[in-house]
């Protein structure tokens, strides 16, 4: 008897798992191979490939894909450009004591919702905007400048989107580093940089590379900020696939089977980029490279 509270205790995630994941994935592949849906009634489902045969003819589809695994990655990179040091500061120089503090000062900003912050940045980049204006104030140029619709505008609502998913898992291995090795580090005569390369990095290798992954797959699925942000010229996958759900026809299966292309080649690249950041971090050590 002892046993059947830890099986309930396993149990009982594995088939929330099943049930909320792994049964809507299912219905997606399902979906994916009709011909149609919802069927005419009385109409005989036809199974097939159609739907990704049309991906695959459609150069335009390809290119929305490539161009939002581009924008992922330039996301996530300078998600974790901007990331690393604030985790940095918050984990290693701020005490312990306020730590946590700090911490939520960060945070708050993400606790509004998603659309709210996106509808605040098309407020600061429009052509009579906060920004535009205080261009205009300081005399660097008489007309407003075009910053929406555009890829710059899109970048910026993504990495705002995602950024917080980079900034936790940094803080995470930041926080779990022994205080002694940097210590030693130091004594040996290792700066700034060569203490992050060759010390943070390996030791903090398995954080990084869970937010880099982390953030590279929900760059590839965010949608509220290319929809609001970015114009006709700028697509996404997202929102090719939010275009096929949202119309109302028969073309269901097309962006179920859109989505299970993104969810495969998504989890494939950022799977490589998770075993590139593990690969990276296999340095010398400190003590190895200054040859002590």
């Amino acid at each position: 008897m002892s046993r059947l509270p830890r099986l309930l205790f396993v149990a009982i995630p594995v088939l929330w798992v099943v049930a909320a994941h792994l049964g809507p994935l299912l219905a997606m592949a399902r979906i994916s191979l009709l011909d149609a849906y919802p069927a005419a009634p009385g109409a005989v489902p036809v199974f097939g490939l159609h739907a990704y045969a049309a991906f695959a003819a459609s150069p335009g589809y390809r290119a929305a894909l490539v161009h939002s695994l581009w924008l992922a990655l330039a996301a996530t990179a300078i998600a974790l450009t901007l990331s690393w040091p604030l985790a940095w500061h918050v984990a290693v120089h701020v005490p312990p004591a306020r730590r946590i503090r700090r911490l939520a000062l960060l945070v708050a900003p993400f606790w509004t919702s998603e659309v709210l912050r996106m509808f605040a940045l098309v407020l600061l980049l429009a052509n009579r905007g906060a920004l535009n204006a205080a261009l205009r104030w300081i005399g660097a140029t008489n007309a407003p400048l075009a910053l929406l619709y555009g890829n710059g505008s899109v970048l910026l609502g993504v990495v705002y989107t995602v950024l917080l998913t980079m900034l936790l898992p940094l803080f995470a291995a930041f926080d779990r580093l022994p205080s002694d090795v940097l210590d030693v580090a130091t004594d040996l005569g290792a700066g700034r940089w060569r203490r992050q390369l060759f010390v943070v990095l390996p030791l903090a290798a398995t954080g990084i590379a869970s937010g880099v992954a982390l953030t590279f797959l929900l760059c590839l699925g965010v949608l509220v900020a290319p929809a609001l942000l970015g114009g006709a010229g700028t697509p996404t996958f997202a929102t090719v696939i939010g275009d096929f759900f949202g119309a109302a026809s028969g073309r269901w299966p097309m962006g179920a089977a859109f989505s299970l292309v993104l969810l495969v080649v998504g989890t494939i690249c950022a799977g490589g980029l998770a075993l590139a950041v593990r690969a990276l971090s296999a340095t010398p050590t400190v003590r190895q490279r200054m040859g002590a």
